[in-house]
């Protein structure tokens, strides 16, 4: 099992803004990913076919915040000692008139569009950590990455302050799960600070423990699944990242989501789904659970079917 070689390098990053407080929490991280991946950014922003009188008014808000992040992310590099390429950070924004799903989907495949970074809800979003419906149809229609960036995030998560960078990848022990590895190293050595992979497995286990051959199948399946996370960690060692091992037991939502709060992480990767036919619905309803209860971490989604990256 090999996941090093040639290194992808993301260039161009999509943000969508939507003028309200809570979307502009992406605005922010944004700029600080930015900076220290180099990466050029679009900002988009879709006014409904009823709002197109206020067109002009909403461009003028999309230059004016590309130009403050053009020149944030610009003087971050400095502050933080990263040396500023002769192709300095691009930062445009834009405008379109339509249905925001679509019209998202549509700018992306038309942009040459790496990643898709969006917040769990903007003006729309009264609950809390409520993926609403623009975003929900982008995370399941998009044919590149989504990074999700929620309206709680961390300080210390936008402003690389955690005392570790932590960045966990669950896995459900199928190739497809394993299609977000690549894109988890990509981004690593493009921040290009030290980080900690930690790849997690969630045996569900929860049957009744009196049951003899029950148990020692429990335990030739920990067995079999603690040697499968150590391969991983293995082969991803021999591209020069740090990673270790986590195998938890109980319900595989309930487990993650509480692992991830006593570990506080720079950023969640995982697959949209994992093993095909049944277990796909299984391993999907984690990720929505994951989706809709980690309320402080940003999540990095693969649709696994994806072409993926080479490393």
């Amino acid at each position: 099992m090999q996941f090093h070689g040639g290194m992808k390098v993301y260039r161009k990053m999509l943000v969508l803004l939507d003028g309200s407080k809570l979307a502009e929490v992406v605005f922010t991280y944004a700029q600080e990913v930015s900076a220290r991946m180099n990466i050029n950014l679009e900002l988009l922003h879709v006014c409904s076919p009823q709002e197109a009188e206020q067109l002009a008014m909403r461009k003028a808000y999309m230059e004016h915040m590309a130009e403050k992040l053009q020149q944030t992310a610009c003087d971050l590099r400095s502050k933080i000692g990263i040396e500023v390429s002769e192709s300095p950070i691009k930062v445009v924004g834009k405008v379109v008139v339509g249905y925001p799903a679509e019209e998202i989907l549509k700018y992306a495949d038309e942009n040459d569009t790496d990643l898709i970074m969006l917040s769990t809800h903007g003006r729309s979003g009264i609950r809390a950590w409520d993926i609403g419906n623009v975003a929900n149809k982008v995370i399941h229609a998009s044919k590149v990455p989504i990074w999700l960036v929620p309206s709680e995030l961390r300080e210390e998560i936008i402003y690389d302050k955690l005392p570790r960078r932590l960045m966990i990848i669950p896995l459900s022990g199928s190739q497809l799960s394993e299609a977000v590895i690549p894109h988890a190293l990509n981004i690593a050595k493009q921040r290009g600070t030290e980080a900690d992979i930690i790849f997690v497995y969630v045996a569900d286990i929860r049957a009744s423990m009196y049951n003899y051959d029950y148990m020692r199948r429990q335990k030739e399946e920990i067995e079999e699944k603690q040697k499968y996370l150590e391969d991983m960690v293995k082969a991803v060692e021999q591209d020069g990242i740090k990673a270790r091992t986590e195998l938890l037991l109980g319900d595989p939502a309930e487990a993650l989501i509480n692992f991830v709060k006593d570990n506080p992480a720079q950023l969640i990767v995982m697959a949209t789904h994992g093993h095909s036919g049944l277990s796909s619905m299984i391993f999907g309803s984690v990720t929505e659970n994951i989706l809709h209860l980690v309320k402080k971490t940003p999540i990095f989604l693969v649709k696994p079917l994806e072409k993926t990256p080479s490393v």
